[in-house]
C-alpha cells in the first residue's frame, strides 16, 4: 500500500497519508517529505482523514513539519483529521500548536496564492 498521496493543485500541496502514523513509518515518511520541501508550494495540508492511530513519533513528525513550514515562510495546516488524531493531539495538549482546516476549498479560499 502507498504510505502517501501527494497532488499540487498550483500552491497548494496536499500529502494524504492513509495509515497508522507511528515509528515504524516515520523514517520512510521523513525520506518522503524531504523532497516535497524543495517545491514552490506555499501551502502544506496534511490529510490525516484515514489514520487510526498515532504514536509518540507520529506527533513529533507532525509537530516537526508544522515547524519547519513555519521556519520556512510557509503555511502547514491539517485536512480533516480523525477523530483519533484530534484525540491523539489533544491528549498531548499540541492541538491548538495547528491551524485545521474540513476542506480543500476552505484552503484556497483562507490562503489565495501570493
Amino acid at each position: 500500500m502507498e504510505r502517501v498521496q501527494v497532488e499540487e493543485k498550483g500552491h497548494v500541496l496536499t500529502v494524504d497519508i492513509s495509515q497508522e502514523v507511528t515509528m515504524e513509518v516515520v523514517n520512510d515518511l521523513k525520506k518522503d517529505f524531504e523532497g516535497f520541501f524543495s517545491g514552490s508550494w506555499q501551502v502544506l495540508a496534511l490529510d490525516l482523514s484515514e489514520v487510526s492511530f498515532m504514536d509518540s513519533a507520529g506527533i513529533g513528525f507532525v509537530t516537526a513539519l508544522n515547524n519547519r513550514s513555519l521556519q520556512e515562510g510557509r503555511i502547514f495546516c491539517l485536512l480533516n483529521p480523525s477523530e483519533q488524531v484530534i484525540k491523539t493531539l489533544k491528549l498531548v495538549n499540541l492541538w491548538d500548536l495547528f491551524q485545521v482546516h474540513q476542506s480543500l476549498d476552505e484552503i484556497f479560499r483562507l490562503y489565495p496564492a501570493e
